[in-house]
C-alpha cells in the first residue's frame, strides 16, 4: 500500500550542493533558512548532557528542523547517546529510515493522539522498527486500536504513551479526572490487553514558554515530572506489574534540568517515582526568540536565521524615527508568531542595526520598524542582506524546502533537506 510519503517529493540535495556549497552567504537568494552546524550541535550535545545529569534516557523530537542530519546531531555522539525520537509527522518517520537501518534509532514515538486514518501505515511503519509508540489521551482510542488489530490479525501490539494534561488543554488527560480513570482501567481489560500495552506517562508543559527564567523554568519541569508520575502511580495501583516510561520536557523546562539535581527531585516528588524519568525536547537545537525570553539561553545560542533582503525604504512613516523599511521575508518565510520579545523577528547581521525588528507581515512582505525610540537609528541600504532571529523556529523552519548550513562561518557547506509534509 502506498502513503503520502511515497508522493511526496523532496528538494535534491546533490543538485544543491553542486548549485550552492562553497558560496557565501552573501550570495545566496533571499529569502533563505541559515543553520549553523557548531551551535546546532553544541546545543543537542548539551541536552544529553542534562539528561544523563538527571539519569534520564532522553528523546529527541525532530519536529523542528525534520532532517537527517540534524536528527543524526540530535542522537549524540560515541560518548552520550539516545536511540529514541519523537516525530509529529509520519513523513518525518519514513525519512528517518536511514538511521534505523544503521541502528541509531531504534524507538520512535509520533506524538499525535490515536490518528484513525493513518492505522494501516503506523501499522507497517511499526514492521520497520524495533519499537514504535504512539500517543493516547481518550478511552475511545482504545476501543479504536483494538478493533485495528481485531480486523488486522498480525499486526503488533499498540505500545503507547497516555498523555496527561497540565492546563495547557491542547491534548492529553487530567489527573483525578473520570476521563483518566475510565482510560486506565480499560487499559487492563482483557481485550484492549491484547491489542495494546500501555509504555508509559507523557507530559509537555507548554505553558513553560511563559518562563522569564531557569528557576521558574524549573519549576514547571517539576511539575511535570509530578504530573506524569501522579498518573504512572494511579495506573500501577490497578496493575503493579506495568514496567513505566515518565516521560516529560518541553525546550524551557528541559534546558532548567541542567540546574535540577537528582536530590532536588526526589525531594520535590516525596516519593520514589513510579517509573523511568524520560526528558524530551524538540525545540532546542535551534532556538529561536521566545526561547532567549525564557531565560533559559541567550542569543549566542540561537542556531537559526532568516537571511531577507532591505527592498524598500519609507522615511517618516511610523511613529518612531526615521521611519520603516520593507524585507522580502513575510508571514511564509517568517511565520506569524509572537513572543514575550517584541516583534516577529529581531535584525542580528549586520552590525549597528539591531534596533530594527520585524513589526507587521503580510504573506511575502515584512516591515522592519525600530524597537526604542530612545536609540539612534539609521536606514539599511536598499539592497542589504540581513539576518533575522524569527521569534519560532519549528513554524519558521517548515516554510523552507532546504536549509544553508554552515559551520559557524559565513560560507555554505552542506544543505539539509527537512521532510516537509504529512
Amino acid at each position: 500500500m502506498l502513503f503520502p510519503a511515497d508522493f511526496t517529493p523532496l528538494a535534491d540535495k546533490a543538485k544543491l550542493l553542486e548549485a550552492f556549497k562553497g558560496k557565501k552567504l552573501a550570495d545566496l537568494p533571499t529569502p533563505s533558512f541559515i543553520v549553523d552546524k557548531s551551535r546546532f550541535k553544541t546545543n543537542s550535545e548539551k541536552m544529553l548532557t542534562n539528561a544523563h545529569k538527571l539519569n534520564a534516557d532522553f528523546r529527541a523530537h525532530v519536529k523542528t528542523h525534520k532532517t537527517v542530519e540534524g536528527t543524526r546531531l540530535q542522537l549524540g555522539s560515541s560518548e552520550l547517546t539516545t536511540d529514541k525520537i519523537v516525530v509529529s509527522t509520519l513523513l518525518e518517520a519514513w525519512s528517518l529510515m536511514p538511521l534505523v537501518e544503521e541502528g541509531l534509532i531504534k524507538d520512535i514515538l509520533f506524538s499525535l493522539p490515536v490518528v484513525k486514518s493513518r492505522l494501516t501505515e503506523l501499522s507497517q511503519l511499526a514492521d520497520k522498527i524495533p519499537s514504535l509508540r504512539v500517543m493516547l489521551d481518550n478511552a475511545d482510542q482504545l476501543d479504536v486500536l483494538a478493533d485495528f488489530n481485531k480486523q488486522n490479525p498480525g499486526t503488533k501490539k499498540w505500545s503507547v504513551f497516555v498523555k496527561i494534561n497540565m492546563g495547557t488543554n491542547r491534548a492529553g488527560l487530567i489527573n483525578d479526572s473520570e476521563f483518566l480513570a475510565t482510560t486506565l482501567k480499560k487499559l487492563a481489560e482483557a481485550h484492549v490487553k491484547e491489542a495494546v500495552e500501555v509504555y508509559g506517562f507523557y507530559c509537555h508543559a507548554g505553558h513553560s514558554y511563559a518562563s522569564d527564567s531557569e528557576s521558574t523554568a524549573k519549576s514547571f519541569l517539576l511539575e511535570e515530572i509530578k504530573h506524569a508520575n501522579k498518573a504512572a502511580k494511579a495506573a500501577m495501583s490497578i496493575d503493579p506489574s506495568l514496567h513505566l516510561q515518565i516521560s516529560v520536557g518541553a525546550t524551557p523546562t528541559a534546558h532548567a534540568s541542567e540546574i535540577l539535581t537528582v536530590e532536588e527531585l526526589e525531594a520535590a516528588v516525596g516519593e520514589k517515582l513510579s517509573g523511568n524519568l524520560e526528558l524530551h525536547a524538540g525545540n532546542y537545537p535551534f532556538c529561536d526568540l521566545q526561547q532567549v525570553a525564557t531565560g533559559c539561553v541567550t542569543h549566542d545560542n540561537v542556531s537559526c536565521k532568516v537571511l531577507a533582503e532591505v527592498v524598500s525604504t519609507y522615511e517618516t512613516r511610523g511613529d518612531k524615527g526615521p521611519g520603516e523599511q520593507l524585507i522580502n521575508a513575510g508571514v511564509i518565510a517568517l511565520a506569524r508568531e509572537f513572543g514575550p520579545l517584541p516583534g516577529h523577528g529581531r535584525v542580528v547581521e549586520p552590525k549597528g542595526y539591531e534596533n530594527w525588528i520585524v513589526g507587521r507581515l503580510s504573506q511575502e512582505h515584512g516591515i522592519l520598524v525600530p524597537l526604542d525610540s530612545d536609540v539612534e537609528t539609521k536606514f539599511i541600504p536598499h539592497g542589504t542582506k540581513i539576518s533575522v532571529y524569527p521569534q519560532h523556529s519549528c513554524i519558521t523552519a517548515a516554510a523552507y524546502p532546504w536549509y544553508y548550513v554552515t559551520d559557524g562561518g559565513d560560507v555554505v557547506e552542506d544543505i539539509w533537506v527537512p521532510a516537509r509534509g504529512w
